[in-house]
């Protein structure tokens, strides 16, 4: 049933509505000589949204954040999965380079839950303005095309198109803007605290985190681990 009170639901993109091809990951690290189980990138996410958290939330709750805060997360996430594999310092610099470039490439994010498709479906059929707001690099909408996903979104807004990233409220407003709702009619899901929700309430949006890793189990803020559970929040807003 749809709420008679929210217009627009938006949706983070990475971990949120596409997520990365881990194995893949792994197996670069496992050529390099060093083995790493999929476990090991789910600990190092973990690691870094806690890391994220305690730099971004202070910023946050005085209103200051910065237009640019991805590049802390993956620095953080990076030194996080060195030391879960083990590896030496001197690999380092190395290593870390064969993972990013794994991670750059936008085709490797291309794992979509079964559930996402149908669900995002329904929401549509219910009338819902539905829109992306991720922070990427600029190929997050031809992605979305690519894998089947694009045509369920009115509008999907990239932070290297638009020149600012989440928890900015700027981008948020654009979205806003964009589907002609108060950001009290809107809802925002995205998979990290601060980023997603902490931006998503700077800027006067609902925000509903995803934590399907379970990086966040005290977090202060309506929780699901997949997307159909957002139906029940929704109800109740």
């Amino acid at each position: 049933m749809k709420s008679s009170h929210i217009r627009a639901i938006f949706f983070d993109a990475g971990n949120t509505l596409l997520y990365p091809r881990l194995d893949e990951r792994a197996r670069d690290l496992a050529a390099q000589a060093f083995p790493a189980r999929v476990e090991d990138f789910h600990a190092a996410e973990r690691a870094a949204k806690q890391k994220l958290d305690a730099w971004l939330w202070p910023q946050i709750r005085k209103g200051e954040v910065p237009r640019t805060i991805d590049h802390y997360y993956w620095a953080e996430y990076l030194q996080a999965l060195m030391g879960l594999i083990g590896a030496p310092e001197h690999e380092h610099a190395r290593l870390i380079r064969v993972v990013a470039e794994g991670f750059r490439n936008i085709r490797s994010w291309s794992v979509v839950m079964p559930e996402t498709p149908g669900y995002l479906a329904s929401l549509n059929e219910q009338g819902y303005f539905l829109g992306v707001i991720s922070n990427s690099i600029g190929t997050m909408e031809d992605q979305l095309q690519h894998e089947g996903l694009r045509d369920y979104f009115q509008v999907v807004f990239d932070s290297a198109i638009v020149g600012v990233e989440k928890p900015n409220p700027e981008i948020f407003h654009l979205a806003l803007r964009s589907a002609g709702a108060a950001a009290h009619q809107a809802v925002f899901v995205g998979d990290t605290y601060a980023t997603d929700v902490g931006g998503a309430q700077l800027a006067g949006l609902h925000g509903v985190l995803i934590d399907r890793v379970g990086a966040y189990p005290q977090a202060e803020c309506p929780r699901i681990t997949s997307l159909p559970e957002l139906s029940k929040i929704l109800e109740g807003l």
